[in-house]
This record gives C-alpha cells, sequence and structure tokens, in this order.
C-alpha cells in the first residue's frame, strides 16, 4: 500500500491533495493564505502565517519564536484560539477569546498560573 500524497494538485478551480479528496478549491486556498496574512498583519511584523488542508484549508498565525500559534475557531472569525508551548507541538495550553489578543492574554494568564502554582509544590518563589 502506498501513502497518499498531501501535495494540492489539480486542474480548474480544484486545489487538493490526493490524501484530503475534499475537493478544496483554489479560492479557499487563497482565501486562507489572505486571511492568514491578514491576522499576522494585525498581531505584528514579528508573526508568519502557516496555511495547510485538511478537507479544507486553514490557517493559523505563529510567533517569531514558533511558541505562539493563533488561529480561528469559527467559520466567521468570532472567536480564536492560541496556544503556547515547545516548538513543534500543538501547545502546552490553550485558551479561547473573541479576537486573537485576547486569546493570547488568556492563554498567556492560564499558563502564568499554572507555572506559579507549580513553583510552589517545589518551594521556589515565582513573581507574577
Amino acid at each position: 500500500m502506498t501513502a497518499l500524497s498531501w501535495t494540492p494538485t489539480g486542474g480548474g478551480y480544484i486545489f487538493c491533495s490526493p490524501a484530503c479528496g475534499r475537493g478544496c478549491t483554489k479560492a479557499e486556498h487563497a482565501a486562507a493564505k489572505m486571511a492568514g496574512a491578514a491576522l499576522c498583519k494585525r498581531l505584528g511584523p514579528s508573526w508568519t502565517p502557516r496555511v495547510w488542508e485538511n478537507l479544507g484549508w486553514y490557517y493559523e498565525a505563529v510567533s517569531a519564536c514558533g511558541r505562539w500559534k493563533v488561529s480561528p475557531v469559527s467559520p466567521k472569525h468570532t472567536h480564536y484560539i492560541a496556544f503556547l508551548g515547545e516548538v513543534g507541538c500543538g501547545g502546552t495550553w490553550s485558551q479561547y477569546g473573541t479576537t486573537p489578543e485576547e486569546a493570547i492574554a488568556k492563554t498567556r494568564e492560564h499558563a502564568l498560573a499554572e507555572v506559579i502554582q507549580l513553583a510552589g509544590l517545589l518551594d521556589l518563589k515565582v513573581q507574577p
């Protein structure tokens, strides 16, 4: 058995990889690229977009250090999720917000609270 390719192909208006098979379109890909660029512009010059396909085209903004990822979670982009974690993983901490900035702030607050709690277990003092 050979693995299906995740490299998008297609003619006409289709731009979809064989492994996906949904029939994703060039317009959906272009919209995800544009929305990803707009989200990065909103968050600042150190953010870069990442676009991927998985039964549709999706996007996220990734921080320069690679530890932060932010993406919409609703079709009309009324809610966002921010992930904070090691580079290459989904994220150790995540929270939702009605704006990308709120999702980041909530995630930062959640992570800091947990780190302070863990430091307390080790009898360390951490300044919030």
